[in-house]
């Protein structure tokens, strides 16, 4: 019996072996399953990230902007730097040089320099008495852990020059900071979580003030559907990184090399690299680990086809704040209605008075404290074709409150508008609080018409900055020895009141054309609809990738100036069907051959007249305008042409041309940022290697917008004023005229009744 136990299990083993290895054979012969890790995550150690040491001037990171030294005295005894920590890196290790040179007047030991890191105390520097008079070089470890996002660096100086009785506004105390002192940072990078919710990192910046490198990458020249796609996403990415400026370097079934990047796949059209990605049945966002990469993201735009693609770029712009997870698969989006005009969210609404409280980007911006509390700036950004002839002011409604001025100090609220003083009130110190309503002139209208009627057709700057100074006087008395006083000084703070207004209602819009800087600043006529559901987009099938990078850096500008993606955008390689009626177009080229059906635009002509051939079209748009800054190189030029489309009415043209690779990247270092290119202005604009750009007045005049017809009238008078002269003395003897045969009729009228 016991054999026969011993026989069963062996029988048992025997097939439960012989078993297993038939599964695993099986096993071994089925398909693996599609996933998006296994082939991209790459066998590494934490450890093998390298680590990378940078040392860039302390002074770059001021808060105060470019500054040549620095000097902390007993009243201003604080000085800080601030920079930044990326999600994606961590910083190992840092350290602050310091070369500093305090005041031999001071007393030894009882004088430092503390240094801080957000808050906390790293070291405090004695100073010596051979230091005293001589240049200190000192290196300060900063504790690791204490990093954050955004970090502040600060100095305070303490110094004392006497034992008894000291003024903090004694002359003899000081302390200067050289511009050679550096900070040094070890940085390492870090892989991220495959995580939607953190969008728009590790993609975009939007913490510190550097710009992006965002690059595109598709398996082959892209259709016109994944135009509008990358478009969209484009300037999705330009709305979130604002006025850093952003660039969207552009690959063809090519990897870019460490670095985060958006790859555009369909089921049948991918990049070679991203061949393991499984197909989809539907619109899908994913975030995956970059191959061959220990740290880089990718964010696939992924579809069945391109329509796919279109449609999930439009809901990352919608919902970018409402999505998680690793990957969301996209069903029933339906997009957003088409914009309205001037709705773009970046520009004041000029239908009704604003709130200071909706002009304010962050919490704070309308309080400042201090010695000397630093301005109150809040930026305003208008519609670029707000004429302001028939009415040159606009009404503010400002409330403010403040600290009352010590010991009966002078002091003053300044307003300024765009660094220009406005109005000055003075701080009564019986009073915390105050307001007052003004007129002020945005641009004396009719002053800048009479003295420059070049550029009438935009009287008011799109970008505008309105800045509140408080000033107070400061008197410091330590008294004597005999009679010594112990000073204490208290901080002032002010704050504008968030219910503040001010009005741009009842202004027209309108423009005359071409004016290339309401483009550049603005783009205008474009974002007039912020979405570019009225603008056509040419360029040719096959464009290359140095044009697609001119295309999307054009479109994160667009985003970043109006606030909102261009979701309604669309492309074209031709005029046909219609498709240019009633909208205005944008062409994106190395020259004018690129685009079929273009002759009615007259590209070629823009394009010779570019290269020279045609001098004599030119006419300078300022005094100053050399002939010799036409262009006569075959290489290395851009340029961007604006003139009135031959299919609308007040329809405009923008032709933004690049010769070659030189040329596209001329433009593309210039269009990458927002605050370029504001001196941008006529109907021709040409860039050339090491030089300005020189701007020129070419062809007809046109107009858009609506204007009634006395202000019509008015308008156009003002570029001739020995017209307008005539036509008013015109008007003064038909008025005298008018008059005289009134009352010449009420006398033969009272004669009759005698």
């Amino acid at each position: 019996m016991f054999k026969n136990k011993r026989f069963s299990l062996l029988l048992s083993g025997t097939v439960l072996c012989a078993l297993s290895v038939a599964l695993a054979s099986v096993a071994s012969a089925a398909p693996e399953p599609a996933t998006f890790m296994r082939d991209v995550q790459p066998a590494f150690r934490t450890d093998e990230i390298p680590v990378i040491r940078k040392d860039s001037p302390l002074f770059n990171y001021s808060t105060e902007g470019a500054i040549e030294q620095i000097k902390m005295t007993g009243i201003y005894n604080e000085r800080s730097f601030r920079f930044y920590s990326a999600k994606n890196e961590l910083i190992s290790k840092a350290s602050v040089t310091l070369r500093y040179t305090p005041s031999p007047a001071l007393i030894p030991q009882q004088s430092q320099l503390n240094v801080y890191l957000n808050g906390q105390l790293q070291k405090s520097l004695p100073i010596t008495k051979d230091q005293l008079g001589n240049q200190v070089s000192a290196t300060v470890d900063l504790n690791a852990k204490q990093f954050d996002s955004s970090n502040r660096l600060t100095l305070e100086f303490v110094g004392q020059y006497t034992q008894i009785c000291g003024s903090p506004a004694n002359p003899a105390l000081w302390l200067t900071v050289d511009s050679s002192s550096y900070l040094s940072l070890n940085t390492q990078k870090l892989r991220l979580a495959n995580d939607l919710s953190i969008l728009p990192a590790p993609f975009v910046n939007t913490i510190s003030p550097s710009a992006t490198t965002l690059p595109m990458v598709f398996a082959s020249t892209p259709d016109n559907r994944f135009k509008e796609a990358a478009a969209v996403l484009a300037s999705w990415a330009g709305v979130r990184s604002e006025w850093r400026g952003i660039e969207f370097p552009v690959y063809y079934n090519e990897q870019p090399a460490e670095q985060n990047y958006v790859a555009f796949v369909t089921n049948d059209s991918r990049p070679d690299f991203l061949k393991f990605l499984p197909r989809v049945e539907a619109p899908t966002i994913s975030i995956v680990n970059a191959p061959n990469s220990l740290y880089a993201k990718v964010l696939v735009i992924a579809g069945r086809n391109a329509d796919d693609l279109l449609t999930a770029a439009r809901y990352l712009a919608a919902a970018d704040a409402g999505i998680a997870g690793g990957m969301v698969t996209i069903e029933n989006f339906k997009g957003e209605p088409d914009r309205k005009a001037y709705d773009a969210p970046s520009w004041v609404n000029t239908d009704q008075k604003i709130p200071f409280e909706k002009l304010s980007k962050y919490r704070g911006q309308l309080t400042s404290t201090g010695l000397h509390p630093a301005p109150i700036k809040l930026d305003v950004r208008l519609p670029p074709d707000l004429f302001m002839v028939n009415r040159s002011n606009v009404n503010l409604d400002l409330r403010y409150r403040y600290t009352r001025p010590m010991g009966g100090e002078p002091a003053q609220m300044r307003f300024l508008l765009n660094d220009q003083l406005v109005e000055s009130y003075d701080l009564s110190p019986t009073k915390t609080s105050n307001s007052f309503m003004s007129q002020f002139s945005f641009i004396n209208g009719l002053a800048n018409l009479w003295n420059n009627t070049s550029i009438p057709s935009r009287l008011l700057s799109a970008e505008n900055q309105l800045t509140f100074d408080f000033q107070y006087g400061l008197a410091v008395d330590g008294g004597t020895q005999a009679n010594c006083k112990s000073v204490t000084l208290i901080p002032n703070q002010v704050e504008i009141d968030p219910n503040s207004t001010i009005d741009f209602s009842g202004f027209y819009h309108f423009a005359r054309l071409p004016d290339l800087k309401l483009f550049t600043v603005s783009g205008y006529p474009f974002t007039k609809y912020a979405d570019l559901s009225q603008t056509l987009v040419l360029m040719k099938k096959d464009a290359p990738a140095n044009v697609m990078t001119t295309m999307l850096n054009t479109m994160g500008r667009f985003g970043a100036q109006t606030g909102a993606p261009v979701t309604k955008v669309t492309f074209d390689s031709a005029i046909q069907n219609d498709n240019a009626q009633h909208r205005d177009i944008l062409v994106f080229a190395e020259n004018s051959a690129d685009i079929d059906n273009l002759g009615k635009l007259e590209p070629e002509i823009i394009l010779e007249k570019v290269k020279g051939n045609l001098k004599s079209n030119f006419e300078a748009k300022s005094k100053d305008a050399a002939p010799q800054s036409t262009v006569t190189e075959d290489t290395g030029i851009a340029t961007i042409a604006q003139y009135e489309s031959p299919y609308g009415s007040g329809r405009s043209v923008v032709a933004i041309l690049g010769d070659g690779q030189d040329g596209s990247y001329l433009l593309n270092k210039r269009l990458m940022n927002p605050g370029d290119l504001k001196m941008v202005g006529g109907g021709v604009a040409i860039f050339k290697p090491n030089a300005q750009p020189a701007s020129y007045m070419v062809g007809p005049d046109y107009y858009t917008g609506s204007l009634p017809w006395h202000q019509r009238v008015w308008y156009s008078l003002l570029d001739q004023p020995l017209l307008l002269v005539l036509f008013t003395l015109v008007c003064a003897l038909l008025f005298a005229g008018g008059i005289y045969y009134l009352m010449h009729s009420l006398i033969r009228f009272r004669n009759r009744r005698n």
